[in-house]
């Protein structure tokens, strides 16, 4: 148990560095070491030690994270052992793997917190950490480079109720420019995917891109300005260029 509590405490490792110490904390403490294997399955993603195979003499956990089932952690063994408490395992074995299951979820709300800067005790505000990098992503844009007249934020982050899988939207004004927009869908891309992975490492959610983007002409945009309007949803208008650009930094 202590392997795992010190894999627990580096909490500035990302959470497959940590499921992997785990992993390899556990068959010392099973009765059978030597034909030991165990995995974590994770929001769809399994880390399993090397070697693994599965089994049907196993036993499981499920690690969960504000009440909500999020995976499981199981330990299987390799070959067929006398019977004891359930199957071939011990009555303390499940409950050691219990209290290491509820461990690994107190990391993972912990890590929550930490990597998307919300107050401890507070509940989960997946909109928040959305809308700055929204706004970021504005602010970096080059109008001149892209052709950008405007961008604005709608939907789940704007109205604040985005969900740990929510997408951010994005509605983008161009000058029409094919060449300057095929740059920017590009540009946008790579944001996309580095937001995908910053969700993935916050809660472990995989994606294969965080950003939604409309691309609108100036004349389409008027359009769907006056329908938001009429639908009774909102926008926000997000602040364009006003990072510089690299070539401009002191």
């Amino acid at each position: 148990m202590y392997s795992v509590i010190s894999a627990l405490s580096r909490r500035e490792e990302s959470p497959p560095a940590v499921f992997n110490w785990i992993l390899r904390a556990l068959p010392p403490a099973w009765q059978y070491p030597e034909d030991t294997t165990a995995r974590i399955e994770y929001f769809g993603r399994s880390f399993a030690l090397d070697g693994f195979v599965e089994t049907p003499w196993r036993m499981r956990s499920t690690i969960s994270i504000w009440r909500t089932q999020v995976g499981v952690i199981e330990v299987h063994y390799k070959a067929e052992k006398p019977t004891a408490w359930e199957g071939p395992f011990l009555r303390e074995e499940q409950e050691l793997l219990d209290n290491i299951a509820h461990r690994i979820g107190e990391y993972l709300e912990w890590k929550q917190r930490e990597l998307s800067g919300e107050r401890l005790g507070s509940a989960p505000e997946h909109w928040r950490w959305r809308q700055r990098f929204a706004e970021r992503i504005a602010a970096s844009i080059d109008p001149a480079r892209f052709g950008v007249q405007s961008v604005y934020l709608f939907g789940s982050t704007e109205i604040g109720n985005a969900g740990v899988g929510s997408d951010i939207d994005l509605l983008l004004v161009c000058d029409g420019n094919e060449q300057r927009q095929t740059d920017l869908r590009n540009w946008l891309e790579g944001w996309s995917l580095c937001l995908a992975e910053v969700s993935f490492q916050l809660y472990g959610l995989p994606s294969d891109g965080l950003l939604d983007v409309k691309f609108l002409s100036p004349e389409q945009a008027k359009s769907e300005l006056l329908s938001f309007a009429a639908a009774g949803k909102t926008l926000q208008e997000l602040p364009v260029g006003i990072v510089p650009a690299p070539e401009q930094w002191p």
